[in-house]
């Protein structure tokens, strides 16, 4: 998370043709800094460097870029939850084990960012399709995990969307508990992993195949 150092904030150069990756990433930061009410077009433009009309060559408006953040975070999430399928071929406890690890650690090292994919800020029945496709993507990865290990029997459960929903509802509980309750406080990152590990072990205890 990007600190406020009291220094005035040093414009970032673009590349011709990648002002809107420039726009999102300078939004990402901020953020993170100010969180979505506080954070402006202006600000955006300032932090990467471009004309204060820069940003409605691409959004619409203030919404429109957040809109485009939460696709961004979508994006990595799934891309995240991909590498972990990746990283343990045929092995599901473990794939599902170090996506929840993964999902938990991202999460809470940009909170600002999550709960603006998360917490209702943006009303499904207006954003932008893109952004929904984003969204079922990331939870596809997931669904791949679950469902692959209950095609070998390694997982049960009544049907993979029931397994996914409690798999997904743990991680992203703890999650949320860890942001926003005050309950649960780590002071470092492996703390958190921790944590996820937890959780993590329970889910796979409770969806391994009896």
């Amino acid at each position: 998370m990007m600190k406020n150092s009291g220094h005035t904030r040093r414009e970032r150069p673009y590349h011709h043709g990648d002002l809107y990756s420039s726009l999102v990433k300078a939004a990402e930061d901020l953020l993170e800094e100010k969180g979505a009410n506080a954070l402006s077009l202006r600000e955006v433009c300032q932090c990467a460097g471009v004309s204060h009309a820069a940003p409605y060559r691409h959004f619409r408006d203030k919404a429109a870029l957040m809109e485009a953040v939460a696709k961004a975070g979508f994006n990595q999430l799934g891309e995240m939850i991909s590498e972990a399928r990746a990283r343990h071929p045929g092995e599901p406890e473990m794939q599902i084990l170090d996506a929840g690890r993964a999902y938990v650690a991202w999460a809470t090292e940009n909170p600002e960012r999550t709960r603006l994919m998360f917490g209702g800020m943006m009303k499904s029945d207006t954003i932008d399709e893109d952004l929904h496709q984003a969204a079922e993507a990331a939870y596809d990865e997931i669904y791949r995990i679950i469902d692959e290990g209950r095609s070998t029997g390694v997982f049960g459960g009544r049907d993979t969307d029931s397994v996914v929903l409690s798999a997904w509802s743990a991680v992203h509980g703890l999650t949320m508990l860890i942001l926003g309750s005050g309950k649960l406080t780590p002071e470092n990152p492996r703390d958190v992993r921790a944590l996820a590990d937890i959780i993590g072990d329970t889910v796979v205890s409770g969806i391994r195949s009896r």
